[in-house]
């Protein structure tokens, strides 16, 4: 007589210890300790707030049943960010599996092939990750606040099928898993991965958006070579790249590094595949540029990075006009073989007329001081900057470009504390902001500067939208993405202001100002309502790490580690602290966050108090 079986639909969870067994050879009490109290505290707790039911546990697994795909990986998910934080040595790391599916049901347990998939997509994920079938991607990928990578198509154990496997994570996941860290139980299958792998080498990463979706009309202008026989038309070079960059960024569709990144690719001999694999673009652009007399050339080849190839090179070149007209014709060369439509809004002259002379124009000035700002930020380069940005208003004092550039340039001097700004400095940028939006509405540059004298003033809605606006200008100008996580976090909501912060390192991997990126990051995981300070660790070090010029990252990292519980390397942090910035005492920096009208929240505010009490704690007086 048949058994007359129990079944329903379910998401199944499956977790287990790495290296459980050496854990406990070296350290047996203790490794049993930590499990029994990481149970309690975090992965029963989280279970039951995902409404989860704990199936069965084994000591050094687990695997528990949801009837929801997405409570099951925000479940996860929300374990392994746990897990992050830990202070103590070694670490206990989970991996962590998801599967949705048909399975057979007991008083005892849950039984049929869904659970074995969901077992097998766990022996092959990273530790500290979650990997996820195609079920589960198919049923959360519309959930903005997740993000997968594909793995592809995986043959495991028991399985006559090949299983599709993604990895799922709450930040952008553009880092390359290589296929080689699967572990392989049967020779054929190695072999059959080595030959992948080899063909994963040439074919490189394409980007993913938040949906998993290729985006095969991703970009990254190169540094354009100078060629002109004078070292002072390195501007140049720098200039059209940022400008066909930002040109680039506008056309619908399109997916472009920003050049800031792209500018630590210059001179330097990088085979097209590896920056493909590096930045995640299908396609660069390179070339050179020469000026002589008033005619400037370019020379440019759009290659394909899975390949090396070039999908065309060609010679543009423009007597006697406008160097924006000259751009103009290389993007449109690079849309038509991407097919991609341009329109009249989206490739914009600037303003500033005449032909590009060797001296005393105004785009010519223009362009030395935008060369200039790409790079790692100085105060010595900005001054720099403003005096050719001085020089180009003096020929044309209704140069937008211009007007924007010099705002932008005052007020990050006054947030920097560099070259003796005041909040006169603040009052003039608003000034000239005013004259920019008069002349041209569309100037992205003075929508970005404009976001930051509204955040001086503490009017950070305005800001927000106006950094917003500069992203939709020019949406390869990551700062603006960094800078939307800012005043997210002074809006009160420190989780979008942590994905806002992800976006601008999506954006520009490789940017002079991703210690700020990171900053932000860092910051708003120490100020989220259950502060991550394991995360705001990692962000704050590598911010600091990049920019240890920057007194605020430290005094946050100090913190942060203070609270974490390492308080080893939160005296090492005060003692770097204090030899970098002698004068930024515990009440200087109080009476700092006091008297800014940017940190006069209840969100910052919070976060501000508890940072200056750790601070007090590790020892600053």
């Amino acid at each position: 007589m048949p058994v007359d079986l129990q079944r329903r639909l379910t998401a199944v969870l499956l977790a287990d210890v790495v290296g459980y067994s050496r854990l406990m050879s070296e350290d047996e009490d203790g490794t049993h300790s930590r499990l029994a109290r990481y149970l309690d505290e975090l992965i029963d707790p989280t279970i039951k707030r995902y409404h989860g039911r704990a199936v069965r546990s084994m000591g050094d697994g687990l695997l528990v049943e949801f009837g929801s795909a997405i409570d099951a990986v925000r479940c996860a998910l929300d374990i392994q960010r746990g897990l992050e934080g830990q202070a103590q040595e070694p670490k206990i790391q989970l991996r962590i599996g998801i599967n949705t599916g048909d399975v057979i049901v007991d008083q005892r347990d849950i039984y049929g092939t869904s659970v074995n998939i969901a077992a097998r997509i766990e022996g092959i994920a990273q530790p500290g990750t979650v990997f996820a079938s195609q079920g589960i991607y198919d049923q959360t990928r519309s959930h903005s606040d997740l993000y997968f990578a594909d793995l592809g198509a995986q043959q495991v154990k028991n399985i006559g099928y090949p299983i599709h496997v993604f990895k799922v994570s709450y930040g952008p996941v553009t880092d390359y898993i290589p296929l080689f860290r699967i572990r392989l139980r049967k020779p054929w299958i190695a072999a059959v991965v080595g030959v992948i792998v080899a063909i994963a080498s040439v074919i490189g990463f394409l980007r993913l958006d938040r949906s998993g979706t290729v985006q095969a009309k991703s970009i990254i202008v190169l540094p354009f070579r100078n060629l002109s026989g004078s070292s002072d038309d390195e501007y140049l070079a720098d200039a059209i790249t940022d400008d066909l960059t930002t040109d680039l960024a506008r056309v619908s569709h399109a997916f472009v590094i920003a050049s800031a990144t792209a500018l630590t690719y210059k001179a330097k001999l990088v085979d097209a595949r590896q920056i493909g694999v590096e930045c995640g673009v299908r396609y660069l652009l390179e070339g050179s540029i020469r000026r002589v007399a008033g005619t400037v050339s370019i020379n440019a080849q759009l290659i394909d990075t899975t390949t090396g190839a070039h999908v065309w090179a060609d010679r543009f070149s423009r007597d006697s006009t406008t160097l924006p007209d000259l751009e103009e014709a290389v993007t449109d060369r690079i849309a038509s073989s991407l097919d991609l439509q341009l329109t009249k809004e989206e490739i914009r002259h600037e303003v500033g007329t005449g032909s590009l002379a060797a001296d005393g124009n105004p785009l010519d000035e223009r362009l030395r001081a935008m060369a200039l700002i790409l790079g790692p930020p100085t105060p010595e380069k900005f001054l720099e900057a403003r005096r050719h940005v001085q020089n180009a208003l003096k020929l044309d004092p209704k140069f937008p470009e211009a007007l924007a550039l010099q705002a932008d340039l005052l007020v990050s001097d006054y947030l920097n504390k560099w070259n003796n700004a005041t909040i006169a400095d603040v009052d003039a940028a608003e000034g000239l902001i005013a004259a920019a939006l008069f002349i041209d509405s569309n100037v992205w540059m003075a929508y970005y500067a404009r976001g930051f004298t509204n955040s001086v003033r503490g009017q950070h809605q305005a800001s927000f939208n106006d950094f917003k606006k500069a992203t939709q200008l020019n949406p390869a100008w990551a700062r603006a993405y960094a800078q939307m996580g800012n005043q997210e976090l002074f809006l009160g909501d420190p989780k979008q202001a942590v994905q806002y912060g992800f976006q601008a390192i999506q954006v520009s991997p490789k940017d002079p100002s991703i210690g700020v990126f990171n900053w932000v990051v860092g910051r708003a995981y120490f100020s989220l309502p259950v502060p991550e300070y394991g995360n705001a660790v990692k962000y704050l070090y590598q911010s600091v790490q990049v920019r240890p010029n920057l007194w605020f990252s430290q005094a946050w990292l100090i913190a942060a580690y203070w609270l974490k519980a390492d308080k080893t390397n939160a005296q090492a942090a005060l003692t770097q602290f204090r030899a970098a910035f002698p004068a930024y005492t515990l009440q200087w920096i109080t009476d700092y966050y006091a008297t800014e009208a940017r940190y006069q929240n209840p969100t910052i505010q919070t976060a501000v108090k508890t940072m200056l009490q750790a601070l007090q704690d590790a020892g600053l007086r």
